[in-house]
């Protein structure tokens, strides 16, 4: 995995008044945390998103180089952004300072390929249940992705955690008995047919019609032979 260049700067003070005039000067507050006391920063939002951009996401490598004064290296990984909801910039970044000798535990994104053959051929539907797994490995070797092809699926398969490709030196933290992903039958809405239905009920009336007393059946004949008793009053 490549290393992303990021330039920082130290900044004095905290608060949301700082934060303020930082971000009207075009930058953002960011803290790195990791190595004895945090030390507080000021980023460029856009070069901070160019780096969450490249395909490693938001387990991108950064090489931090901290200016404003004595100048400092740090490898660092995103720990968490704060972002606008409205214009989508960060608003504050929390970043981890890491050693590239020591393992770290990270989310690793899960990514269906192929369409399955449930989907394909009977119109079933894809169900993506867990869309990250948890793993814990060297900065190096954290993988973008995990790539699962669910071409050979039929309508009520299930694949698990256990059926994932981990590459080698990843330690997978996720349950292997989580379900990843199912194919299901596909949904059919019951219609209703309102002219079957009056073609029912127009049928139904003929008939009562036609035994003369609307409403009712029309009654038995009596059986040859069968002898009929006077009733009680």
């Amino acid at each position: 995995m490549e290393f992303v260049d990021l330039k920082v700067e130290r900044r004095t003070g905290a608060g949301k008044g700082v934060a303020r005039k930082l971000r009207r000067q075009g930058q953002i507050p960011a803290i790195l945390y990791g190595e004895g006391e945090p030390i507080r920063l000021a980023a460029d939002p856009k070069s901070l998103l160019r780096a969450l951009g490249t395909e490693a996401g938001e387990n991108v490598l950064l090489t931090l180089t901290i200016g404003d004064g004595e100048k400092l290296t740090r490898r660092a990984m995103v720990k968490d952004v704060q972002v606008d909801p409205v214009t989508g910039m960060i608003l504050h970044a929390d970043l981890l300072a890491i050693s590239m000798e020591r393992p770290i535990e990270v989310g690793v994104p899960v990514e269906l390929t192929g369409v399955a053959r449930g989907v394909k051929e009977k119109g079933g539907m894809v169900n993506q249940i867990l869309r990250e797994l948890e793993v814990r490995c060297l900065p190096a070797a954290i993988p973008d992705r995990v790539v699962l092809d669910v071409s050979p699926m039929d309508i009520g398969d299930v694949l698990h955690v256990n059926d994932l490709s981990i590459p080698d030196g990843v330690e997978l933290l996720t349950d292997r008995e989580e379900v990843v992903v199912t194919v299901a039958a596909p949904v059919v809405e019951e219609v209703a047919a309102p002219a079957a239905e009056e073609a029912v009920a127009a049928e139904e009336a003929a008939a009562e019609e036609a035994a003369g007393e609307p409403g009712a059946a029309p009654e038995a004949p009596a059986k040859a032979g069968a002898k009929t008793r006077p009733k009680k009053e």
